[in-house]
């Protein structure tokens, strides 16, 4: 098997696995699995949440989708008392977001769901595959966000 052969096998077992993953990662995790929400809802309330005061701009930039589109999603999150949403103060254009109480919970309870998940995993690995696959992920971001930064260039 050639190595070009070779990748294309590996990339579609990642791919196979990266779907059973994520679908073990929602049984694992009740507050995902037992939501109102939907993934990029989710999205959303994790990034408003690790960038208090984010603006709806910054938002869309974040989840790569349409301002349109942000400010649709967040009309609904703010409706379901997930969120809340205020004209700044220094510039009456721009919207600023962040997590109501309720959205906290969410969030908090969904990160100690996902913590609980990993030690779970990972503790059935020996302290070196723990490190080694810690090792490999960062490696793959950080060759991914490479990739990211010179399709930016391109397209500039």
């Amino acid at each position: 098997m050639t190595k070009g052969e070779e990748t294309i096998a590996i990339v579609n077992e990642l791919m196979e696995i990266g779907y059973k993953f994520k679908e073990l990662m929602f049984r694992l995790n009740p507050t995902l699995f037992q939501s109102e929400l939907t993934l990029t809802q989710i999205s959303a309330l994790q990034y408003i949440y690790h960038i208090p005061n984010i603006t709806l701009k910054g938002l869309a930039e974040c989840l790569v989708i349409a301002q349109s589109s942000a400010s649709e999603l967040v009309d609904r999150l703010v409706k379901m008392k997930y969120l809340e949403r205020r004209v700044s103060p220094e510039d009456r254009r721009k919207i600023i977001l962040n997590l109501s109480p309720k959205g906290k919970r969410f969030i908090e309870q969904h990160i100690k769901e996902t913590k609980e998940f990993y030690e779970k995993s990972l503790s059935q690995l020996s302290l070196q595959e723990q490190r080694e696959y810690l090792h490999a992920m960062k490696k793959f971001y950080e060759i991914t966000q490479q990739i990211v930064n010179k399709k930016d260039k391109e397209e500039q």
